[in-house]
């Protein structure tokens, strides 16, 4: 009675073939290093809205409106609002003669009140589509004394390493962590001080199993590798504001 079309699935081919977007949406080993890597844009926002629809080409999108409480890096502020792939829910076209399909599986889902930390890749030059780098990896819920995003922080702090006279005793809890949420403040300290002092772009952070890189040559700097620990997930994950250092 009803078919499935195959937009939805076009769509998601299409952010591929836009390039810019392709690197974050291929879902490889995502760690920190590559989330600051990967993103021209780091948020810490409030989900104000998200809704969905088809735009003009047939693309069918959900657009998330945050308020913008810091930016990291970008140039976002104020009200700022992005689209990624694919609807909330399936969905007939306006003849009803299609089902319009959802978002793929592991693409991030927002809910309004949410207070996030957000690593979000460049726009895909053909569709403007846009999701945060790892996608789940990239968004992180920011509770009362916690941050987890969609994956259970499950390696996103495993293989970071740090130049010797960088890390606090905080930094190290952080990526001992192999699962589990962390603190939130702590969080935002290590990601600021390593976006503003541009770490990963000076190999003062890097990945410990590729290696300090600059300029496509490895740079030998001692390295601090801290004891791994799992961090029990919070009993839950609220959307309580925090304090923002």
């Amino acid at each position: 009675m009803k078919r499935w079309c195959l937009r939805g699935g076009l769509a998601f081919a299409l952010m591929f073939l836009a390039g810019t977007n392709a690197r974050a949406l291929t879902i490889g080993k995502t760690n920190l290093v590559s989330l600051i890597r990967d993103s021209n844009s780091i948020l810490i926002a409030t989900v104000s809205t998200v809704t969905d629809g088809i735009d003009d080409s047939g693309l069918p999108y959900t657009e998330i409106t945050l308020s913008v409480g810091e930016t990291l890096r970008g140039a976002e502020s104020g009200t700022f609002a992005f689209r990624q792939i694919g609807l909330m829910n399936p969905r007939l076209t306006a003849d009803g003669t299609k089902m319009m399909l959802p978002a793929p599986e592991g693409i991030p889902k927002y809910t309004p009140g949410e207070q996030l930390l957000l690593f979000l890749s460049p726009a895909a030059s053909m569709t403007g589509l846009r999701s945060t780098a790892g996608l789940g990896n990239g968004r992180f819920v920011l509770g009362p004394g916690s941050a987890l995003n969609d994956l259970g922080n499950d390696g996103v702090f495993q293989s970071v390493s740090l130049a010797d006279d960088l890390a606090t005793d905080n930094d190290n809890r952080i990526l001992a962590t192999t699962m589990g949420s962390v603190n939130a403040d702590d969080l935002l300290s290590l990601v600021r001080r390593a976006v503003q002092g541009s770490w990963v772009e000076n190999c003062r952070m890097w990945d410990t199993d590729e290696g300090p890189t600059c300029g496509g040559a490895h740079t030998p700097i001692s390295r601090r590798t801290p004891t791994r620990t799992t961090n029990p997930p919070p009993a839950s994950v609220g959307t309580h504001r925090i304090g923002v250092k």
